[in-house]
């Protein structure tokens, strides 16, 4: 495992040369006078791995080839050489934080997609521009300082190396094999993990069969993660990744038993943080099945359930995500999964009838054009919300915080009663109407919580018993 991922002995310090990739922009829809939060995925640019004989030398004229090599022994395909030197294993990765206002230094020199990569250059000596450096997912920062103008990087062979370019798309055939249901589902589960989205589908028995991410508070956020994190893996679930930001996996950096599992993934851009934990997948007897750009829907089939997966139809990475919907025939009910993706990119139609749905982002403020899917009349519904408590995002004192009161009130103006949440209080207590939260600031964490097809299950079982399964007491 990369020391990035241990919780222990990650990197202290910070690189005085640094290759990095946009990760992430806080808030999501800026006003035009915003100041931004850049969150950026870094390696350092000095690491001698990246010279004349190491595993990543940025100057062989076949790195490609060789790290196509790589993949596809990783992958178990033929002519591959998966087991050959691993620099991913010792690639000294970083997370940087920066926020700016529209009329300061850089504030224009900064990428807006994670497709460029950028060469900064990192000191101790103070400036007017700050950068927060994780060595560590889970670890406090190192203050340093940014003094030069972001220059151009070998962005070819950082792309080779660091994103999904050699990876193989997985056929529909295979998916569908990974994701082909093991019994019908009763239980859908949002569990406490802190700022993150971790989601299970619990068969009759209570075993999860599906997790839908496994995220954690990280970066930043680490503090809002509760001190137990841990998954029930007694079934073989599949894992679906919506998407690939940080807090959406997080929770499986280092997990044997998550490591191991099938994943259901989307072509995305993704970056230093992202490949390596892939490839601790991998390298732990796991599968990764990518789900490729355009794919066509992937629907499947169980005695009672019909689920339907498809890619949202947006850009970057919370609009082009997974979104799943579960419908149950019986009952004619349906539970949404919208990982980060905003009602308007959603590919599927609204269900008719909702019994319960995922918030996308956390509660955040996804624009004008998202629009929550309606509350129907039926007598029971449940909405989840999953963040951590006192979560903070963007360079505003105080920071905000998920739930935002434009999520509050674009949910409440589509008929989910929100209980004793007005828009500018959301998150600040027991919201009861039709809110399941995992939490409330600013220190409190509620544990998971539980929604079934047409009323609250009255048993989770096996998972109430797991040693490896968080508490799920809210129904």
């Amino acid at each position: 495992m990369n020391r990035f991922f241990d919780r222990n002995e990650y990197r202290r310090g910070f690189p005085r040369r640094a290759f990095a990739r946009l990760d992430d922009i806080e808030p999501i829809a800026p006003a035009p006078d915003d100041d931004l939060t850049f969150v950026l995925d870094a390696v350092d640019a000095d690491w001698k791995g990246f010279g004349e004989g190491g595993p990543f030398n940025l100057s062989d004229p076949d790195l490609e080839g060789r790290i196509a090599s790589f993949w596809r022994g990783r992958f178990g395909r033929d002519g591959g050489d998966g087991d050959g030197p691993d620099g991913y294993e010792e690639v000294p990765i970083y997370r940087l934080e920066l926020s700016l206002s529209p009329g300061q230094r850089f504030f224009g020199l900064m990428p807006r997609d994670e497709e460029s990569w950028l060469s900064l250059e990192l000191s101790d000596v103070v400036s007017e521009t700050p950068v927060d450096v994780y060595g560590g997912l889970f670890g406090a920062p190192t203050r340093a300082y940014l003094h030069s103008a972001p220059a151009s990087a070998p962005s070819g062979p950082l792309s080779t190396l660091f994103d999904m370019t050699t990876w193989p798309d997985a056929s529909q055939a295979d998916l569908i094999s990974a994701l082909h249901p093991q019994c019908e589902l009763e239980a859908l589960v949002c569990f406490d993990i802190g700022q993150g989205s971790a989601s299970a589908l619990v068969c009759q028995c209570g075993k999860p069969i599906y997790y839908f991410d496994t995220g954690r508070g990280s970066g930043r956020n680490s503090p809002t993660a509760p001190t137990t994190i841990d998954f029930c893996t007694c079934s073989s679930p599949t894992v679906i990744l919506s998407h690939w930001d940080t807090d959406h996996w997080a929770a499986a950096a280092g997990h044997a038993g998550l490591e191991a599992r099938n994943w259901v993934v989307p072509r995305q851009t993704i970056s230093t943080s992202h490949t390596t934990f892939a490839n601790g997948i991998l390298k732990a007897g796991g599968n990764i099945l990518v789900v490729a750009h355009g794919a066509a829907a992937l629907t499947w089939s169980s005695g009672r359930q019909d689920y339907d997966l498809q890619r949202a139809t947006g850009t970057g990475r919370n609009g082009s995500g997974l979104v799943l919907i579960v419908t149950d025939r019986p009952s004619g009910r349906s539970w949404v999964l919208t990982g980060d993706a905003g009602y308007d990119l959603i590919a599927q139609s609204a269900p008719s009838d909702i019994a319960a749905m995922i918030v996308p982002h956390h509660g955040a403020d996804m624009g004008v054009s998202s629009i929550p899917f309606a509350r129907s009349l039926n007598s029971y519904a449940r909405l989840f919300y999953s963040f951590g408590p006192d979560n903070g995002h963007g360079p505003k004192t105080p920071p905000v915080r998920h739930p935002v009161a434009a999520a509050v009130t674009a949910h409440h103006s589509q008929s989910w009663a929100h209980g004793s949440w007005s828009p500018p209080t959301g998150g600040h207590s027991l919201a009861g109407g039709d809110v399941l939260a995992t939490a409330t600031h600013l220190t409190t964490h509620l544990d998971g919580g539980a929604a079934g097809w047409t009323g609250a299950p009255i048993s989770l079982g096996h998972l109430s018993s797991c040693p490896n399964a968080m508490r799920v007491p809210q129904r």
